[in-house]
């Protein structure tokens, strides 16, 4: 049986409960006494009982932001050991900080999910989770160290480099994207590379894909696919466990989840250097409590759309406010400019006058090259340039 964990993980509900409600008290102690916002908003709070809990206040992103960088940590800087970034509403930077004890539960945690996946002391894992991504490289890796894992401390970049280290290297358990992962097969297929001649055997990718996909890619890469849920703020990769059956299991010892409206809630039961009360994901999911096949009893979570207008590109989360603030250090800041957004890139449409759009190629160049190099300097991803002329109705667009 894959658990790491089954006093945690297999507990029994009412066990669990009365752990959540000690730690639950412990918490709102820690946040009133080191906590100013907690200590204003929890007031004389007193919990007596789980049910209590929908009494106690919401944490939004909007006020985590507001307290950027460091207003809701509950611990001096001096006992942080390691700042990680979050994108935030409207693409507003959130900081979460980790003591060593986090970084030590944070290691654990995520050891759950690489062992559930079937990650022994054995393997050999590579990862390949891009830009933006060293806060969940991190935990990986954590995870690895936990389970004696080996891991190779590269993410290339380029899928040259991605397929010759997976031919050389000779790793067993591939962590990557989705996008990258169904990159690397359509390679392996156009390059005519039998996906069985390398070793893997496992593939975890890092947020959910539907059925279909999930087949798609163990069929193209010939290896076993789980995926992972996580959310940046309060954990990820180490917020839930995916099961052999395809369930998400919540690490209840860690992470109190409720459902207000649809929202799905977490309250950060154990971390010390930024805890949070009822933080609202701004997820949309269900919840369940019944026993799984695997034998977990912990809550397992379905996933669903997210509520604010956050968009994945090329697995990059994004607002449409950081595009337009991009835009304002171009020269096209001035102009409108319709904004649409595909797996891999922004596609920008602009309408220019005719006069501009005689001298077309030059200007549709120079326009390309500057958007271009601003997306990728600021937000790391590629755009898309389309001119327009309202006249013609003719489209142009450049191509990277």
């Amino acid at each position: 049986m894959r658990i790491l964990d089954p006093k945690y993980e297999c507990g029994r509900p009412e066990e669990i409960e009365q752990l959540q409600l000690e730690r639950l008290q412990a918490l709102i102690a820690r946040l009133k006494r080191n906590v100013r916002r907690y200590r204003e908003t929890l007031g004389d709070s007193r919990i007596e009982s789980l049910a209590d809990l929908s009494r106690l206040p919401v944490t939004t992103p909007e006020e985590l932001a507001d307290s950027f960088p460091y207003g809701m940590f509950a611990l001096p800087l001096r006992e942080v050991i390691r700042l990680h970034s979050a994108v935030g509403p409207k693409g507003r930077q959130l900081i979460i900080g980790h003591t060593q004890n986090d970084i030590k539960q944070w290691g654990r945690l995520v050891a759950r999910q690489l062992v559930a996946a079937g990650v022994t002391a054995n393997d050999v894992i590579q990862i390949n989770l891009g830009n933006g991504s060293s806060g969940s490289f991190s935990g990986y890796a954590l995870g690895a160290q936990t389970v004696e894992a080996s891991v190779i401390a590269e993410d290339p970049f380029h899928i040259d480099y991605q397929l010759a280290m997976l031919r050389n290297y000779r790793p067993t358990v591939l962590v990557t994207t989705p996008t990258n992962a169904k990159e690397i097969a359509a390679q392996l297929d156009k390059r005519r590379i039998d996906p069985q001649s390398l070793y893997l055997r496992t593939v975890l990718l890092s947020r959910p894909v539907d059925e279909l996909a999930r087949h798609e890619l163990q069929a193209g890469l010939f290896a076993r696919v789980q995926c992972n849920f996580g959310i940046p703020v309060i954990l990820d990769p180490g917020f839930c466990v995916q099961c052999e059956h395809g369930s998400f299991h919540v690490n209840e010892d860690h992470f109190l989840v409720e459902i207000r409206d649809g929202e799905l809630l977490v309250t950060t039961l154990l971390r010390e250097a930024t805890p949070l009360l009822r933080y609202a994901t701004r997820v949309c999911c269900q919840l369940k409590r019944t026993k799984c096949k695997c034998g977990r009893t912990t809550a397992t979570i379905i996933p669903g759309q997210r509520l604010d207008r956050q968009v994945l590109v090329n697995e990059m989360p994004l607002y449409e406010e950081q595009i337009r603030e991009v835009l304002s250090h171009t020269s096209i800041a001035n102009h409108s400019v319709e904004i649409e957004f595909t797996d891999r890139h922004i596609v920008l449409t602009l309408a220019v006058s005719d006069r501009i759009f005689d001298d077309l190629i030059r200007t549709l160049e120079t326009v390309r090259l500057e958007v271009e190099s601003e997306f990728l300097s600021r937000l790391g991803v590629e755009a898309k340039v389309k001119l327009i002329s309202p006249h013609r109705g003719t489209v142009a667009t450049a191509q990277p």
